[in-house]
Order: structure tokens, then C-alpha cells, then sequence
């Protein structure tokens, strides 16, 4: 039987049932290997967790329980979990094979990303969050890092050809970390990403995961995480209390006010400042995608209102040809004049608008005041012309009358009783006779 047995296995590593073909990275959690299934061919890849995992009997329940839940996962930006196992005292996944690139390798070889390339990628990450953060329990990566983010590209192609698709790596790894100690408050986890509640020992929940993937949409966009320093006590003095430092202006010529806005809410210190979940991430930056399209245009440099709060924007959609103007507002961090995103029509009335309307008057005083002051509006010639009319109209109707008068009286009636008259008046009086 030994001499059908091929001579090239003996020569290789073998984990298990997997034939080991070479080291492709090695990190703080353990190595990792490209690999082939023995019986299937499968190509596969191994990580094999740091050794001090298998020393403790709640480590390795632990990981084998979160193993299992992750083998359940399926969605196109997580990357599969095959099988987990224990096999000559060390604890194996077993993933499938991505050919590509890590974040971080895209970050060394490009130094940073447009925004709208950035973007695609946290949505990805928000989307595979989400996915992960809405099993019962939640299951919070805790070590979100640009080294756990794969950038997946054609394998018959180079692996640093454009990437096609994206996966998040390294799901539970840290939960399992943590329960060794038997807390899920330790601060487990690299400290370039890691939350202000996990450096405090708080309890983490999925928000933790949003502060990580806020720092590293800041680091593709400005080529450095916003919280550098030599000294670990000073880092994490930074991560705790500093605020993020502004967007450079060369970083911030057609990037959406929205999207910006969004990356500082991530980065907000307190949890319950943050956006309230993944899925609320992925929702609020993909109406951007269409956007990222188009050429977006640029913005003054210098000047305007105050930035608003997080609390005081609105949810941002992209500006298209029919969106209604948007009012300005200026940024804190730079004094830049931008769009603030909200309409004129939603923005708060002016002053002259809040007053209410004046009641009219309606007592005697006001209504003689209100017929004298149209009586003052019309005009001199009207006023002339109106006389001239009625004057013209009464001397006709005075003439018309006089007219009438004479054409229906007798001549002779009025001769007699005018001789009467006259004979009258020179008569003298009869005196009765004594």
C-alpha cells in the first residue's frame, strides 16, 4: 500500500484532513494558510489561533460554539466559515479561499481612495455588520481593522487588479479572546481601532463595530487613522477624548456633505451619539452610490455659517437637477461654507414670518380713520372731473324742469290774474257806512 501512496505528501504540512501549500500572513490571532482539502481539492484557508487559546477548556468551548454560529452566516461580504475544528491541540478554522488583497495592502500600495471608492467599501462592511449584528445573540466583531477587510479580485487575475467584491474576516475571534478572561468587557482587540467603551472595559455592543468602521472610512479617505501616537497611553487618551481632526480641503472637494457628516457621527465618542445600527449606515450612505457616479462639484474653500450638529442635519439625499436649493452652512473644523443639506422650504421661518398676522380694527374710530384715508386716495382730476359732471348734470336737470314748466302753462290765465292783481293793489278798501 506505501507504494501507491504519492512521495510529494510526506513532504507537505498536513493539518487534519487538509494538505497545507504555503504561509499566506500571520497576526496577532494566529497563521494563516493556503490549503487543500485531501479527498475533495478543495482549496480552502487555514487559521490556526495562537496556541495559549487551546490552554484554557472555556477558550476552547467557546470557539467552537462561535465557530458554529458563524458557519451559518452567509452573505456575499462574510466570508464563509467552512468547518472549525481541534485537531493535535490546535484550534483551526477553515474559510474559504479568497484571492485578493487585504484593505491594509491597498492602503500601503495606494496611500488613500476616492470618496466614492471608500464609500463602496464601507457600505460592503456596514451590510456584512448587519448581517452578523441581527442573529440572537448579536455577534460584534470587536477587531474590526483594514487588515480583516479582504478585497476580493478574478483569480486569473493579479491580485492587485481592480477588486470585484469585498469580505469581512475574522468574525468572533475576539469574543473568544475575551472569554477567557470571563468578561465581554476586556479590552481585546488593536488598539489603532479600537472604541472608547472597549478601552474603559464597558460593555460593547454592535456600536463598537460602527466606531472601527468610522476610523477606517477616515483612513481611506485621508491616508492615516485620525489618532496617531508613539505612546500607547497617549493613543488611548485619543481615542477616548480627542476630537477627530477636520478633513483636509483637498479631501473634501465633492464629497457630499451627508456622507461626510455620517463619517463623524461614527466617530462620536458615545455610543448612544452614533448611528443607531449598521443597517442605518449602509441605508444613509447608499443613496450617495448613484451620486458617485457623476463628477461632483466643487465647493467654496473659505467662509459661511456654522457647521450643524449631528442632530441638527437632516438625512441627506444626493443633489440632482430637480432637488430644491439648499441653505449654507458653515463647518466648525474648517469655517468651510457648505451645503447643509436641508431645503429652503423645510429651513426655520424668518423672524418677519413668525410674527402672526395683525387682527383689524373694527371699533368706530378706526373705520372714520379707514374712510378718510380712501377718501385722501382719489386722485385731484378725478376729483375736478366728478365736479365738473354733477355741475352740468344739475344745470340740465334745471333747465329741463324750467322748460316743462313754461311749455304747459295758458298765456291768458296768466295775463288775467296778473290784471287782477295789479287792479287789485290800486283799488282802495270798501268802508262799511256808519
Amino acid at each position: 500500500m506505501s507504494a501507491i501512496v504519492p512521495a510529494v505528501e510526506p513532504q507537505m504540512d498536513r493539518i487534519g484532513e487538509y494538505l497545507v501549500k504555503r504561509l499566506i500572513g500571520e497576526g496577532g490571532m494566529g497563521k494563516v494558510y493556503e490549503a487543500e482539502e485531501r479527498l475533495s481539492k478543495r482549496r480552502v484557508a487555514l487559521k490556526v489561533l495562537r496556541p495559549e487559546l487551546t490552554r484554557h477548556e472555556d477558550g476552547r468551548r467557546l470557539f467552537l460554539n462561535e465557530m458554529q454560529i458563524l458557519a451559518h452566516l452567509e452573505h456575499p461580504n462574510l466570508v464563509r466559515s467552512l468547518a472549525s475544528m481541534e485537531t493535535d491541540g490546535q484550534l483551526v478554522l477553515v474559510l474559504e479561499y479568497l484571492h485578493g488583497r487585504t484593505l491594509r495592502q491597498e492602503l500601503t500600495r495606494r496611500g488613500t481612495l476616492p470618496w466614492h471608492e471608500a464609500l463602496e467599501h464601507v457600505v460592503k462592511v456596514a451590510e456584512a455588520l448587519a448581517v452578523a449584528h441581527g442573529q440572537e445573540p448579536p455577534i460584534v466583531h470587536r477587531d474590526l481593522k483594514p487588515e480583516n477587510v479582504m478585497l476580493t479580485a478574478p483569480e486569473d487575475g493579479a491580485e492587485d487588479a481592480p477588486s470585484t467584491g469585498l469580505k469581512v474576516m475574522d468574525f468572533g475571534i475576539a469574543k473568544v479572546l475575551e472569554g477567557m478572561h470571563g468578561t465581554n468587557t476586556q479590552s481585546i482587540g488593536t488598539l489603532q481601532y479600537m472604541s472608547p467603551e472597549q478601552i474603559d472595559a464597558r460593555t460593547i455592543d454592535a456600536r463598537s463595530d460602527l466606531y472601527s468602521l468610522g476610523l477606517i472610512f477616515y483612513e481611506m479617505l485621508c491616508g492615516d487613522p485620525p489618532f496617531n501616537s508613539p505612546s500607547p497611553r497617549e493613543l488611548l487618551n485619543l481615542q477616548c477624548t480627542a476630537v477627530p481632526p477636520a478633513l483636509d480641503e483637498e479631501v473634501r472637494k465633492g464629497l457630499p456633505r451627508g456622507v461626510e457628516d455620517l463619517l463623524f457621527a461614527l466617530l462620536e465618542k458615545k455610543p448612544d451619539d452614533r448611528p443607531a445600527s449598521a443597517r442605518e449606515v449602509a441605508d444613509r450612505l447608499s443613496i450617495f452610490r448613484a451620486a458617485s457616479d457623476a463628477v461632483a462639484p466643487g465647493r467654496p474653500s473659505r467662509g459661511g455659517p456654522p457647521r450643524a450638529s449631528r442632530s441638527d442635519v437632516a438625512p441627506q439625499t444626493p443633489r440632482m437637477a430637480n432637488a430644491p436649493i439648499l441653505d449654507l452652512a458653515r463647518d466648525p473644523r474648517t469655517g468651510d461654507t457648505r451645503h447643509s443639506g436641508v431645503p429652503k422650504a423645510a429651513a426655520a421661518p424668518s423672524k418677519t414670518e413668525d410674527k402672526p398676522a395683525a387682527r383689524p380694527r373694527t371699533d368706530t374710530i378706526a373705520l372714520v380713520e379707514q374712510n378718510a384715508s380712501r377718501a385722501r386716495e382719489v386722485p385731484t382730476w378725478l376729483a375736478i372731473v366728478a365736479i365738473v359732471a354733477l355741475s352740468l348734470v344739475a344745470g340740465m336737470t334745471t333747465y329741463l324742469v324750467r322748460l316743462k314748466t313754461t311749455a304747459g302753462t295758458d298765456p291768458s290765465t296768466t295775463t288775467t290774474a296778473s290784471a287782477a292783481y295789479e287792479k287789485g293793489a290800486t283799488a282802495k278798501p270798501r268802508v262799511p257806512a256808519p
